[in-house]
């Protein structure tokens, strides 16, 4: 085990709001300094950790040193010695992402390389001309450090036009050998599917997909599931070929959502079961999504296997043999069903351990289901990896991924019921700054995107950002938000603009009737439908806030629709999105009224635009359009498109500009 520091026994011991401290005893209790934007943004020196399937050992993924001088190592420690000291295996000078055990005596790194052995910049070639880029590869290696290879080590022709030959479809733990991979073929233009050797770096092709395809779901190491998309990717085909059948077969088409999910059909794992997975779904009949068996022979749903109301199911935790552990859900936190009911105890006293202040998610598990591995985050813990022994019900810390951060540092969250103008319920996060003394502070409200997703109880490194800077941080999940159930989602239909606005405005209201906000001193910031938000909120209330920062927003919800409608006006995406905000033709005098571009007079508060210039959700034609508009009508208005940058999965680089903007942006607004 790892010595523990002073930062990991306190975030192990630390209580939170609601279990019995005032917010005056906290103020009093803690110590001043938040932490600066740099020292959030530093990248984790833990990257990842796995249990070897027979869970006798455990494996740590971690980094020293920055830059060229960084030193990758994996830690290898024996499961029934954790207080000893690991064994390491050094890597070399990689950007690494993650671990994961190809047998018991095989590890698999996934790694970012930014240049050759030779040191020669890496890059994709393309008619003969090197692209420099970053490239990411798998190495597969001894547990002693000997014998590595980089999978596909063979098929020079693969490495050299893939800049991602990275992506393990399946383990295929019934051959240790062997893993199935996806990668790019440049002279076809689509994905193939590879068999690949973990000692040798070999590979096979076993599937060709065409050029519309994403990703294969396997069972047992055969293809069942093919993911075929649309060209902006929110339509998702999905074909099946069932066991003993030669041919894909197309079974349904659904919209992808933000989050890169299929909301309506989110194949969540394999079953022991031949021909039969595991589906997050919500019949028609039914408010909340639930997980049940699907077959692909039958196209029939079978019976449920996790459901939690009022709350959405979210994933489903799988062991190596196919064997279900438990489903997820999450009303503030995490929460597991599971399949086992001695683990559901465990479970309980692993999260009393840890206060209950964090979500504790189950990693990893061995295939006797006796030691788990658990990675634990929460406002004041960035990610904690502990292993539980279900015999001698021992909880170790092994590993905290920023150990930098101090918990005392760090925003406190506490969750917030608030009760809305026109009688209904929602929940909101209200983040503190650490040292924050009594009394009013400067408020940034933050809605979330989507805006069918929802915010949690968590480490959030937006709010931990702005709430570093002094200013109370509120997160509603208004109606309309997703994880309740389709009737709090349906409530917030075609509501883009008021009872969606009024909501957030409502949250705002109670933090400032509490005495805890400043109301002169209110900014709003979001992201995606957040930026909406943020920019509609700033229309309806330009008496409340005195600065907007809208990142990824839309400003004109008419011409959304009209891109919408590029993807043909019987797709699932245009009908969800006429459903979802309105009608072009019926609806047209209403949406107007809702788009902040159309209403630019109204705007009192300065406004700041940030867009990827490569966001393929949201057009960067939505900012420009924005700020045309407030410039015509003689508003301020500051806009940046970021190069590179597209609508999620930012790069740390990004991440500092927009938070370094934004922070700067609403300070001088508010000071």
């Amino acid at each position: 085990m790892l010595a523990p520091t002073r930062r990991s026994l306190l975030a192990a011991g630390l209580a939170l709001p609601g279990l019995g401290l005032s917010r005056e005893a906290w103020a009093a209790a803690e110590p001043p300094g938040p932490h600066t934007l740099d020292e959030l943004l530093r990248p984790p020196i833990v990257r990842d950790a796995a249990i070897s399937p027979d869970g006798r050992q455990l494996a740590v993924l971690r980094e020293r040193g920055e830059g060229d001088g960084r030193t990758t190592l994996v830690m290898i420690s024996r499961m029934d010695a954790l207080e000893a000291t690991p064994a390491p295996v050094s890597l070399g000078e990689y950007q690494v992402d993650q671990v994961e055990w190809a047998s018991n005596d095989r590890l698999l790194i996934w790694v970012t390389v930014r240049k050759d052995d030779r040191g020669r910049p890496t890059g994709v070639w393309v008619s003969g001309v090197l692209i420099p880029m970053p490239v990411r590869r798998v190495i597969s290696v001894g547990v002693d450090g000997r014998d590595p290879v980089v999978l596909f080590a063979e098929q020079k022709a693969v490495l050299r036009r893939s800049f991602d030959a990275a992506r393990i479809v399946d383990l295929m733990h019934d051959d240790p050998r062997h893993v199935l991979m996806q990668t790019w073929d440049a002279f076809r233009g689509a994905f193939s599917l590879y068999q690949v050797d973990v000692y040798t770096g070999r590979a096979t092709v076993i599937e060709r997909g065409p050029p519309t395809t994403d990703f294969w779901l396997t069972q047992r190491g055969v293809p069942m599931l093919r993911m075929d998309s649309n060209r902006r990717g929110t339509v998702v085909s999905v074909f099946a070929r069932a066991p003993g059948q030669t041919e894909w077969k197309l079974i349904r088409k659904s919209r992808r959502d933000e989050l890169k999910k299929l909301p309506d059909f989110d194949v969540v794992g394999p079953t022991p079961e031949p021909g039969v997975f595991l589906v997050a779904m919500r019949a028609e009949d039914e408010d909340t999504r639930a997980i049940r068996t699907f077959d692909i022979r039958t196209l029939a749903f079978g019976p449920v296997v996790g459901e939690r109301p009022p709350f959405d199911m979210e994933a489903a935790v799988i062991d190596e043999n196919l064997r279900l552990v438990a489903t997820s859900t999450r009303a503030d936190r995490l929460d597991y069903q599971f399949a086992d009911p001695a683990l559901a105890t465990h479970y309980k006293a692993i999260n009393a351990a840890l206060g209950n202040a964090a979500n504790v998610r189950l990693y990893d598990v061995s295939l006797d289901h006796k030691r788990l591995l658990l990675k634990a985050t929460g406002p004041r813990e960035p990610g904690a990896f502990h292993v539980y022994d279900c015999d001698t019900r021992r909880l170790h810390l092994v590993a905290t991924t920023r150990p930098w951060l101090d918990p005392a540092r760090l925003a406190r969250m506490e969750t917030l019921k608030v009760r809305t103008r026109d009688g209904a319920e929602i929940t909101a996060y209200l983040s503190t700054p650490a040292g924050a003394k009594p009394g009013p502070l400067p408020m940034v409200v933050m809605p979330h995107g989507g805006p069918e997703i929802r915010d949690y109880y968590d480490y959030d490194l937006m709010a931990q950002a702005l709430a570093a800077q002094g200013w109370l941080v509120l997160q509603p999940n208004f109606r309309g938000s997703g994880g309740y159930g389709r009737a709090f989602a349906d409530q917030g239909r075609r509501r883009w603009g008021d009872r969606m606005q009024a909501d957030v405005e409502d949250a705002a209201a109670q933090v400032v009737a509490l005495g805890w906000a400043d109301p002169k001193r209110i900014a709003i910031c979001g992201a995606s439908y957040g930026g909406y938000a943020a920019l509609q909120g700033a229309v309806r209330r330009p008496d409340l806030y005195r600065a907007v920062v809208a990142i990824a927003p839309v400003s004109d919800l008419l011409e959304m629709l009209k891109d919408e409608r590029g993807d043909g006006v019987d797709s699932p995406s245009y009908r969800y999105w006429v459903r979802t905000v309105g009608d072009p033709r019926a609806d047209a005098d209403r949406l107007r009224a809702a788009s902040p571009r159309l209403q630019a007079a109204a705007f009192a508060a300065p406004v700041l635009l940030l867009h990827g210039a490569d966001d393929q959700v949201v057009p960067p034609r939505q900012s420009r359009l924005m700020q045309d508009a407030l410039l015509a009508a003689g508003k301020p208005v500051e806009r940046l498109e970021i190069p590179g940058a597209g609508h999620t999965s930012w790069s740390s680089e990004t991440w500092k500009v927009v938070l370094e903007k934004t922070a700067a942006f609403i300070g001088e607004a508010l000071a």
